[in-house]
C-alpha cells in the first residue's frame, strides 16, 4: 500500500472511525514466540547504547502482545499461500520482526488481520497493543497514536520493461494513467502532480485508484495504465515475482519512515520497542531478516 504506506488523508475522518468503535477482525490464539535468527556477520551495527530489554505492562490481555496487521502487503505481511488465511500463520518482514521483539520480551504474540482503513482506530480503542505494518510516521497519526521508527522507505514509479513512455521524472506523468492504492499519501502526492501538470498547460494524469494494493499492480499486469506508483519495497517484491516484465521509470527520495504504532503516551510500550529493536538491530536480527525478503538492511538505519 501507499500508507504505507500512507498516513491517514484526514485526521477527522480517523477520529470519526474511533468514534464509531470500528469493529477489529477477531484475536486468534496465541502463537508461540519465534526464535530470532542467528546474527549475521554483515549489515549488522552494533547498538552503542542498548538498554534492558523488559515487557511492556499495559499489555490490553496481560500476558500476551496483540500485533495488528493489514495481510496484504509483500513482503512486509502476506499469507505463505492462498490456502492460509489465520493471521498467527502470516509471515514477511514486518510479522516476523514483531515476533522476534516478542520473543525479546519473552511473550507470544497474537497477530490480528485487520483492514488498513481500521488499524489505528482499533489501536486506539484498546484492540491491539502496537501496529506494525508498514505504515509511515506521519503527523496526523501522531496526534492519535506513538510510533518509534524501524525502517526508511520511499516511493517508486514501475513502468513496463524498455519504458515504451518515456517516464523519467514525475512530470513526464503528465497526460498518463497512473495506478496507485487509495486513502493514503500517494494519492494526495499524485493529485498535487496532476495539477501542477493541468496549471502548466499540460494534460491531468489519469489517476487509477484501488483500495488494495494486488489491484493497482493487476492494472500494470492487464496493459490498462502506464505505470504504478507504490513504496520501493513493494514495488521490488513484484518485480522480483515479475522477473524482467518492469522497471522503474524514476525514485523518490528515501526520506519516509515505517514506524511501530503504540498507544498514546505508552512509555513502557516506547521503552521495550525500542530496547528490542536496538538489540535486534545490533545482534543482525533484522539484518537477516532484511535480506530474507530482498530489502536493503540500511534501511534499519531508521533505529535509533
Amino acid at each position: 500500500m501507499n500508507r504505507r504506506r500512507a498516513p491517514f488523508t484526514a485526521l477527522p475522518a480517523a477520529l470519526a472511525l474511533i468514534l464509531g468503535a470500528c469493529t477489529g477482525a477477531a484475536s486468534p490464539s496465541p502463537a508461540a514466540p519465534s526464535t530470532p535468527a542467528s546474527p549475521s556477520p554483515s549489515g549488522a551495527a552494533a547498538s552503542p547504547s542498548a538498554s534492558p530489554i523488559t515487557a511492556p505492562t499495559s499489555l490490553i490481555t496481560p500476558g500476551t502482545v496483540t500485533d495488528c496487521v493489514d495481510i496484504e502487503y509483500p513482503p512486509m505481511e502476506m499469507f505463505p499461500s492462498t490456502s492460509v488465511t489465520d493471521p498467527n500463520q502470516a509471515v514477511g518482514f514486518d510479522v516476523e520482526a514483531a515476533k522476534a521483539v516478542a520473543a525479546a520480551w519473552k511473550l507470544p504474540l497474537t497477530v490480528k488481520n485487520v483492514g488498513f482503513d481500521a488499524l489505528i482506530p482499533d489501536l486506539a480503542a484498546g484492540r491491539c497493543d502496537i501496529v506494525w505494518t508498514a505504515l509511515y510516521i506521519s503527523d496526523a497519526r501522531l496526534k492519535v497514536a506513538d510510533a518509534v521508527p524501524y525502517m526508511a522507505t520511499g516511493w517508486v514509479v514501475m513502468v513496463p520493461a524498455g519504458n515504451p513512455k518515456g517516464i523519467k521524472t514525475k512530470d513526464d506523468l503528465c497526460g498518463k494513467k497512473v495506478s496507485i492504492q487509495t486513502g493514503g499519501q500517494v494519492e494526495i502526492e499524485i493529485k498535487t502532480a496532476s495539477a501542477a501538470c493541468t496549471a502548466a498547460g499540460k494534460a491531468a494524469i489519469t489517476i487509477a485508484g484501488y483500495p488494495k494494493v494486488p489491484d493497482e499492480f493487476q492494472q500494470i499486469v492487464l496493459n490498462r495504465v502506464d505505470a504504478v506508483w507504490e513504496t520501493d519495497s513493494a514495488v521490488l517484491n513484484f518485480q522480483f515475482t515479475n522477473p524482467g516484465k518492469y522497471e522503474n521509470a524514476f525514485a523518490f527520495p528515501k526520506d519516509r519512515t515505517y514506524g511501530v504504532y503504540f498507544g498514546k503516551n505508552k512509555t513502557d510500550v516506547k521503552t521495550a520497542l525500542q530496547a528490542a529493536l536496538l538489540s535486534l538491530k545490533g545482534d543482525g536480527t533484522l539484518a537477516n531478516l532484511a535480506t530474507k525478503y530482498k530489502i536493503d538492511p540500511a534501511s534499519l538505519d531508521a533505529i535509533k
